[in-house]
């Protein structure tokens, strides 16, 4: 990140947070907040990309929907481990 392009901008967490915050960024804090935001705006822009090509009504993208299918994928990866467990 160039020194330019960087905006100090002061937040206030709950202590909880604040700590977990600090501990997972091993030192660097704000770097570590950015890239949950660039995150969260790449998300964004997959979605509005999405929505550009026709995902929208029934096929748009949803928290809801996303937690189904990785509810589905783990369900199927448990299934499969214990198929294999049983083969064995």
């Amino acid at each position: 990140m160039n020194r330019e392009q960087v905006d100090r901008t002061s937040i206030s967490l709950p202590v909880d947070l604040a700590e977990y915050a600090r501990a997972k960024g091993n030192g660097n804090t704000s770097a570590y907040l950015a890239s949950l935001i660039e995150k969260d705006r790449r998300l964004d822009r997959i979605k509005a990309m999405l929505a550009e090509h026709g995902y929208t009504g029934e096929q748009a993208i949803t928290d809801a929907g996303v937690a189904a299918m990785r509810d589905r994928l783990h369900r199927v990866r448990r299934e499969r481990a214990n198929r294999r467990q049983q083969a064995a």
